[in-house]
């Protein structure tokens, strides 16, 4: 339950609030996410395919994450199916605003480690927005470089 603060730490960052129901997780929440980001050992971008909406309120879907492209290091073999219910812990950051549902064509980089390769609830999942994708490549070069990344605002 630990990693779930690197999560939380990143979105309260990037959206300005916390925005999951999770508890947070003893620890240095800005450590934990450097640590997080020092383990990514492969970049890739996918599309989400297969969105299946579970509830009429759109807080529970299924979807289907298609690798297509390597960034940098090894890309998953093959497209992986994820379930979000309402007030989970990940690290889809995608899913933590009011814009980023997965949608059916949607892109998205995934920032991989062998441990959230194990447990996908772990990948970092962003949406392929510049906005998005600079903010989060800023805290990863950083925590490769040993720099103090910023804290939650």
């Amino acid at each position: 339950m630990l990693r779930l603060t690197g999560a939380l730490a990143l979105a309260t960052v990037m959206m300005g609030g916390p925005v999951l129901a999770c508890s947070l997780a003893l620890g240095d929440q800005v450590e934990v996410r450097a640590r997080d980001l020092r383990a990514v050992t492969g970049v890739y971008e996918a599309r989400i395919e297969n969105t299946a909406w579970l509830d009429q309120y759109g807080n529970n879907v299924d979807f289907t994450v298609r690798p297509t492209l390597a960034v940098w290091g090894p890309v998953s073999p093959r497209s992986f199916r994820l379930s979000y219910r309402a007030g989970a812990c990940t690290n889809w950051l995608f899913l933590m605003d009011d814009e980023g549902e997965p949608r059916n064509g949607s892109r998205v980089l995934v920032f991989a480690s062998p441990e959230a390769e194990t447990d996908k609830t772990w990948l970092y999942i962003v949406k392929a927005d510049a906005e998005y994708i600079e903010s989060f490549m800023s805290d990863w070069r950083a925590a490769i470089a040993g720099q103090t990344l910023p804290g939650p605002k």
